[in-house]
């Protein structure tokens, strides 16, 4: 069903999941009229999370959403697909690997190797690979690490499962997510935290003080939608981010078959 405005359903839902890039911004200043949808929530006391596939912490998506004109006051809280990692590595479930990976990461930021106490170490002798970040900018430029890392059969955590992302200039650029498939095309072993795992909506869940009727609204048939149906939620798609340009060479019904993930609303902007 396609809508033109969140005020169509708005009353339907008592939580709204946001995806942060490509329906609040793209790492700039916040879309057109993503504030005053917000404020529109806010006034109607909807309960309102923000659900990014971003590797970092929530602390991160603080300054983040500030910068680009959103108030600390809009939402109620962030949750990333870094917290959800860092969550599992605090659990455990990582213990038997050891603490000397490799560490893919973002502009020089090695925030997460300090908090888990980690050193970086070259691929041919490190324990794992940690992907938070696709600093060399194209995922093609890691295709030798990661042939040494399979033939040592080294396990490969990423903390952002996005492909690719759009920047300020609305340009798609490789993130964490596109090392992580090379990887497992090559038969290594991954392990996705973020959308689209349905244990982050759990997360969610808590950090919302649980919902009684919740919507995810994102522009990723692949996590954000997919997503939502794991989750048993329902879903907006928002048709002007990262499958804007799929979108108009063929039609927006082709785009959601292509992907197999049919969302509840489509909306061209938040």
């Amino acid at each position: 069903m396609i809508i033109n405005n969140i005020s169509e359903i708005i009353q339907k839902y008592d939580t709204f999941i946001l995806d942060q890039w490509g329906v609040l911004h793209n790492g700039g200043n916040a879309f057109e009229h993503a504030v005053e949808t917000l404020n529109l929530l806010k006034e109607n006391n909807k309960k309102v999370v923000i659900l990014s596939n971003s590797g970092k912490q929530k602390h991160n998506s603080y300054i983040r959403l500030s910068e680009s004109g959103i108030n600390r006051d809009l939402y109620l809280d962030v949750m990333t697909s870094g917290e959800h990692m860092l969550h599992n590595f605090k659990n455990g479930m990582f213990d038997k690997l050891g603490k000397n990976p490799t560490f893919y990461d973002w502009d020089n930021d090695f925030t997460i190797m300090e908090i888990l106490g980690f050193k970086n170490t070259d691929i041919n002798t490190s324990d794992f690979i940690l992907c938070c970040g696709v600093e060399r900018g194209d995922a093609e430029k890691y295709i030798e690490d990661l042939k040494i890392a399979k033939a040592r059969n080294l396990e490969l955590i990423v903390s952002n499962p996005d492909i690719v992302a759009m920047n300020k200039q609305g340009k798609l650029k490789d993130c964490p997510g596109a090392i992580a498939k090379l990887y497992k095309e090559m038969g290594g072993k991954v392990h996705w935290f973020g959308k689209p795992q349905p244990e982050i909506y759990e997360l969610c869940y808590k950090m919302a003080n649980g919902w009684n009727n919740a919507v995810a609204v994102g522009d990723s048939l692949e996590h954000d939608i997919k997503g939502a149906i794991k989750a048993n939620i329902d879903s907006v798609f928002i048709t002007s981010g990262i499958h804007k340009e799929q979108i108009s060479k063929t039609n927006l019904d082709n785009a959601i078959k292509k992907y197999g993930q049919k969302p509840t609303y489509s909306l061209e902007w938040f």
